[in-house]
Order: structure tokens, then C-alpha cells, then sequence
């Protein structure tokens, strides 16, 4: 088709330099949607399964890595520059998919979710509350945090998606090939515990390929009011209250193709997702959320 356009103004008169000013137009309108917020300098970041913002620094965000990686939660700013690596002293790492930052009773934490499981071969699920450290350029040992372990009440599933409810609660939004996506709660207790999570809905995404019908992240706003739900190739918002937010009609947000992205969280400026996908060096992006696409 390149070749066509290139022809028409020999054919019909028309002047190259309009046809440069249309694209160059439609290219300014897509910036405007999207783009890159920063490339992390931190090599360490390869597989970014999470991210989440930090409630102690504006401009500052936390992530880790997907499988095969330790109990490291990776902090970076808007221009990607390294804010500190965090280990989690005595956790495991099987298969951290998604992390969330949250204000509880004044206090900023760090909920990490130790949830993945392709095979749905795993008894029990972890999820790590942890105060949310100061984030400083070097290496830094957390031993303070609490260690949550789960049960589905219906037995296992894969999960990739972890959000917290402005109460405190945590919500497990499970990944299936098929669209029917299981939504599972829990109210954490002060100290760690072993609990069963409870099913509170589910919710089904229409689409007509896999990789946009599995839910690879998710996080809520700091009101309760929105959630925005990643999967490998789109994103979606709903909008309602933390107890009935997935019967609602979803709207489909027109994001960069990442490859395979399984991070999305809420940015500082509400009308803005953030998001990376696996990769390195680790690329994040910016997508508007105020205009929104329904899902076809």
C-alpha cells in the first residue's frame, strides 16, 4: 500500500509534504495516548512480572521478577534509575507474579504474591504483607514483613493478578485460557496466618484469541472505585466498588503491544496505567486511561 501512496501525487498532483504532514499528525495523536515512561538501568529486571507505586516517594515505583528469580523486590524511578534492591529474608520465590502497594491506618505497605502456578499442582499460595522500605540506591535486607499462607476453597488454580482493597483485603484474580476468570478474597489479619480464601464472583473476557482472555495483573485505585485488569495483549477497566467491581460491563484501554505483559498498576496521575512486560532491558510504559474503547 506504501507504494500506491507514493505514486499518487505523480498521478494526481498532489504534493508529498501533505501526505508527510497527515502521518506525522496521527502519530502525534497515538504520543498523546501512550508512550515510554523510562528503560530500567537495572540489568537484574529481566522477566518485570509486578509493579506497583510506592506510597512513601512520588515518582518512585517497585517491581520483580517473574519465576526463577529470589525474594528481590526492585524499586526504580520515572527515569529508571535504580532505587535500591530489597530482599525479603527467609521468603521463597517459587512463582512471584504481581505486587501492590497500599495506605493502611497510615502506614504504606508492600503486598507480594507468591501465586503463580502453570500446573495447579500447589497446596498453598503465599502472599507477603511488608512495610514498605525507603527506597535507596544499593542492596537492602527486609526481615519485618508478615507471611499469609492460602487454600482455594475449590482447589488449585493459576493466578497472576493480586489487587488490595482500600479496607485492607486482598483479591485473587485467577488466569484461565478460557476467559472465566475466578475472583477470590481474603481480610488479613495482623500477624501471619494460615487462611482459605473465599470466592466472591467471577468474571468472564469475551475475545477470540487466548493471550487476550487470560489475566496476567491487575490493580485497584486508591478509592476502590476502578480496576484495571492486564492480559497478555490488552487491557481492560471496570469500574465499580470493591465487592461488585467484576459483575460490571468492562471497557477496553487502547495500549501499547508489549509482547508478553504481565504488570499494570494505577499511576500517580489517575488518568494514567503503567505497564511493562518481560525483557530486558526492562521497558515501562505510560497509557491514558480518560478515553476508553468498548470491547468488541
Amino acid at each position: 500500500m506504501r507504494a500506491l501512496f507514493c505514486a499518487l501525487p505523480i498521478f494526481l498532483g498532489c504534493a508529498s509534504s501533505q501526505v508527510q504532514s497527515v502521518d506525522a499528525k496521527v502519530e502525534t495523536q497515538v504520543e498523546q495516548q501512550h508512550g515510554i515512561l523510562c528503560v530500567l538501568e537495572n540489568e537484574n529486571v529481566t522477566e518485570s512480572s509486578g509493579i506497583a507505586l510506592s506510597k512513601l516517594l512520588k515518582g518512585v515505583y517497585w517491581t520483580h521478577n517473574d519465576s526463577g528469580d529470589g525474594p528481590y523486590l526492585y524499586a526504580f524511578d520515572s527515569q529508571g534509575k535504580d532505587r535500591g534492591t530489597f530482599t525479603l529474608s527467609g521468603a521463597q520465590a517459587i512463582d512471584w507474579e504481581d505486587i501492590a502497594s497500599a495506605t493502611l491506618d497510615g502506614k504504606s505497605y508492600l503486598f507480594v504474591g507468591d501465586i503463580g502456578d502453570n500446573n495447579r499442582i500447589r497446596d498453598t499460595i503465599v502472599v507477603y504483607r511488608v512495610p514498605e522500605p525507603k527506597p535507596a540506591a544499593g542492596k537492602h535486607i527486609i526481615d519485618d514483613f508478615e507471611t499469609f499462607t492460602l487454600t482455594y476453597p475449590d482447589g488449585a488454580h493459576d493466578c497472576e493478578a493480586l489487587i488490595v482493597t482500600p479496607s485492607g483485603a486482598i483479591q485473587l484474580i485467577t488466569k484461565s485460557p478460557d476467559g472465566v476468570a475466578g475472583v477470590y478474597q481474603a481480610k488479613l489479619p495482623e500477624k501471619s496466618s494460615k487462611l482459605e480464601l473465599t470466592k466472591i464472583g467471577e468474571l468472564k473476557i469475551e475475545a477470540s484469541v487466548a493471550g487476550m482472555r487470560m489475566v496476567t495483573a491487575a490493580d485497584m485505585d486508591i478509592d476502590g472505585k476502578r480496576v484495571v485488569i492486564r492480559t497478555y495483549t490488552q487491557a481492560l477497566l471496570y469500574e465499580g466498588s470493591p465487592t461488585n467491581w467484576f459483575t460490571m460491563q468492562p471497557t477496553r484501554i487502547p495500549v501499547q503491544f508489549e509482547g508478553q505483559s504481565e504488570a499494570v498498576c494505577f499511576d500517580f496521575d489517575p488518568t494514567r496505567i503503567i505497564t511493562t512486560s518481560e525483557g530486558k532491558p526492562c521497558r515501562v510504559n505510560w497509557t491514558r486511561v480518560s478515553k476508553v474503547e468498548s470491547p468488541r
